[in-house]
């Protein structure tokens, strides 16, 4: 390009064109890139782009500045070069007539203005991760030769999922997305998320082949004055050889810029709504809370989830039939029992059958018509959206939320918040959706005080860091595995489990992730999961490093099953990498490594999502490294032995086999602990050995059977065992191995004495 010039090794310039090449990696990775804004000006849709003889460029210290301007409107594009690429879109009124703005094209890539994007052909091998906009939204790397996947359930899908409407032959995820192909992995991400909704779209042509690619803000239609101005979020762009690397990079970045909220402790707990599905009593809970008692499990949390509230709206009406004694008295016997108290609210609507929206009809967000817009039907009653740009809107759920916490709560579990997202006329029609969900938030945030927990669910995410605490990142769980019918976002353990995995990079960067509630009791206590579907739930949601909360009938969970839910508390904290996301788009390998003061090892779980039993292969090399590894089955409590090279299993269909692979030492250590799902990393407090006596220190909350599995390599026999100064007998399971099994009541000390006979030669 005879125009072309080079500029802090990361862009080129193409001056005639006012297009930007991006080099990333060495590489020209996005070419003929640049930006345009939407508007209605008068009533009219147009665009303004930044192509063109007009434009003029400003270069300064690691920034380029490229500009455009008509009669009314002037753009300004901003690129900061560096190992990342940072830009952002300022658009400003200079003319003397007021336009909407719609859009804030930020980055466009396309063939039609000979633009191109540097990754491998063919088009259909590529990966796009898709990051769906609230809670409950489809999260996976789509193959982009499989099309776009939308389930559609009339106007309910498109309200609660596609927030920017369909998109014909485009895929599209929202905040952030990885193209990768191969080992070329391209990330665009916005890496503010406050006051506009942000979406990455990738274009095809008829034939499926490369035509555009947008990274965009959704500016809602806002009127921009004369003299004003208007700036879109910022975007980061980036290359590397992980995608998943890229991810957890760009939620580090989101989590500083963002200025994301650190829990101090991650949340555990029983929650109504999986066993009762609204129609606990209060004698529910209090039968709960004296069962969690004699479990003596660290169930820091009650949480009192829908149905103790006359309406939605009416939050502080209280059901006198189901909660006789009132919300405040219910919140005080919990904590005497040692408890602390939660409770759950949709505050962002309204139902039509409300006393609120009785009273206060212009309260909702309203269509061009001044039809009040449903945003979902809560049991087959109209439930709308609250428009949180009405003044008395935001005093009405500041007082809401004061009194809550007055009556004693600590944790809120604030659901269905897209509502408040809702595309519609507002009080205010200067506030974008992202500008109203986050003003809802901040204003909850301020009455229930900076020590209370957040829970966002059903939420916008972007605009919600910061402010919660933990995030419900999947749809719901459930008794069932399946969904009813083929929707990626309808309850079922499936579901939950697929989101609860695939954004599992968000989890300690943005917020703390919540896999929703852990099921594990039987089927003739109101299930219809298999054993095989419990112990992937149990495995899925302790590998997600995030809330442990029982969905369970505590009194009538039989003792066996209420081991599963022990294994699991308290939370790791730390979520699993899924190894193949974005070679299969439900993960079927995930990884944990651990490392403690005394060792490290590897949790890996291996999951058959199919409907027929299974032989998969895993590379041990690639997975665990090369060497040997001693390999132990968890929820078997089985040692496979010392394994090279490959591992074959047979896995049963909805099945998991979680495996603890350990490199060998010359002298005795811990194989594995089985009384909880990280092998030891959260029980075991020190483990040392001084050539004769292997002693190990035990401190978990709550009365837990489990089992200790040691290696003995030669020359070593094991020749006593004593547990809590006690002779405990073992067992050998193989050569080289033994266990030991017991009820672990709060703290727990073994030693183990050897003696050794080494072989004449």
């Amino acid at each position: 390009m005879a125009n072309a010039e080079k500029l802090f090794d990361q862009l080129i310039l193409d001056r005639a064109r006012n297009s930007l090449t991006i080099l990333l990696q060495g590489q020209a990775q996005l070419q003929g890139a640049t930006a345009e804004v939407g508007y209605h000006f008068k009533g009219e849709k147009r665009r303004l782009s930044l192509l063109g003889p007009d434009s003029t460029c400003t270069v300064g210290e690691a920034r380029i500045s490229l500009s455009r301007a008509n009669d009314d409107v002037k753009l300004d594009w901003h690129v900061n070069a560096g190992p990342q690429i940072e830009m952002w879109l300022e658009v400003s009124n200079v003319g003397s007539t007021p336009f909407q703005v719609d859009e804030l094209a930020v980055l466009i890539v396309a063939v039609s203005e000979r633009g191109d994007v540097a990754l491998d052909r063919p088009t259909s091998t590529w990966r796009f991760y898709q990051y769906g906009w609230q809670s409950w939204s489809p999260a996976f790397a789509r193959r982009v030769g499989d099309g776009t996947y939308v389930e559609l359930d009339g106007a309910t899908y498109l309200t609660q999922h596609l927030p920017h409407g369909l998109l014909g032959r485009q895929l599209a995820s929202e905040w952030v997305t990885v193209i990768s192909v191969q080992q070329n992995n391209l990330l665009l991400g916005f890496v503010t998320t406050a006051d506009q909704l942000s979406e990455i779209r990738l274009g095809l042509d008829r034939e499926g082949n490369f035509s555009r690619l947008t990274a965009c803000c959704h500016a809602d239609g806002i009127m921009l004055a004369p003299g004003e101005s208007l700036k879109s979020e910022r975007l980061m762009i980036e290359a590397g050889d992980s995608p998943l690397a890229l991810l957890e990079g760009y939620a580090e970045t989101v989590k500083e810029t963002m200025k994301a909220r650190t829990a101090k402790s991650i949340p555990t707990g029983w929650c109504s709504w999986y066993y009762y599905y609204g129609e606990n009593k209060a004698g529910d809970v209090l039968d709960n809370l004296a069962a969690a008692a004699k479990t003596e499990l660290p169930l820091e949390y009650i949480l009192i989830d829908d149905g103790y509230q006359t309406a939605i709206g009416d939050w502080l009406s209280v059901d006198q039939e189901k909660f006789p004694q009132g919300m405040r008295s219910l919140a005080e016997e919990i904590r005497g029992a040692g408890h602390r108290p939660g409770i759950w609210a949709a505050p962002f609507a309204v139902s039509s059958e409300s006393q609120l929206y009785t009273k206060h009809p212009e309260w909702v967000i309203r269509d061009e018509k001044g039809d009040p817009i449903v945003a979902w039907q809560h049991w087959g009653v109209d439930t709308y959206g609250l428009d949180l740009s009405h003044p008395e809107v935001q005093a009405w759920l500041g007082e809401t939320f004061h009194t809550l916490r007055e009556w004693g709560y600590e944790l809120f579990k604030v659901d269905f918040l897209y509502a408040g997202a809702v595309t519609g006329c507002r009080h205010d029609p200067r506030v974008t959706r992202a500008q109203a969900v986050r003003k809802g938030l901040e204003i909850i945030r301020e009455a229930i005080g900076e020590d209370a927990f957040l829970l966002g669910c059903g939420a916008p995410l972007g605009p919600s860091v910061g402010l919660v605490d933990g995030m419900r990142i999947g749809p719901d769980v459930a008794i069932n595995w399946h969904p009813f019918w083929a929707d990626l976002t309808f309850p079922a353990a499936e579901n939950a489990l697929r989101n609860s995995i695939t954004r599992y990079f968000t989890h300690g960067r943005l917020w703390i992730n919540d896999a929703d509630c852990v099921l594990v009791r039987q089927k003739e206590d109101q299930s219809a999961l298999t054993l095989s579907e419990m112990r992937t739930l149990a495995t899925m949601v302790g590998l997600s490093g995030g809330m442990v909360i029982s969905g369970d009938n505590l009194p009538t969970l039989a003792d066996h099953r209420l081991n599963y839910l022990a294994r699991l508390l308290p939370p790791y904290g730390i979520a699993a990498r899924p190894l193949d996301l974005f070679e299969s788009e439900i993960p079927r390998l995930l990884a944990l490594p651990i490392e403690t003061s005394f060792g490290r090892w590897l949790m890996l779980a291996a999951i058959n999502w199919g409907e027929q039993i299974t032989t998969i292969t895993l590379d041990m090399s690639e997975i665990a490294g090369e060497g040997s590894h001693h390999a132990f089955d968890f929820w078997s409590e089985r040692y496979l032995g010392l394994v090279r090279g490959h591992l074959r299993m047979r896995l049963l269909p909805h099945a998991t086999r979680l495996l603890l692979l350990k490199e060998p030492l010359e002298h005795p250590d811990l194989l594995a602990s089985t009384f909880h799902l990280t092998g030891g990393a959260v029980e075991v407090k020190a483990l040392r050995f001084d050539g004769k006596c292997l002693t190990l220190e035990m401190e978990k909350a709550g009365t837990q059977y489990g089992r200790l599995f040691f290696l003995v390599p030669e020359p070593y026999q094991v020749a006593s065992v004593r547990c809590n100064g006690r002779r405990r007998g073992w067992q050998e399971v193989g050569k080289g191995v033994i266990w030991i099994g017991f009820h672990l009541l709060g703290e727990a000390m073994v030693e183990i004495d050897f003696r050794v006979e080494r072989v004449n030669e």
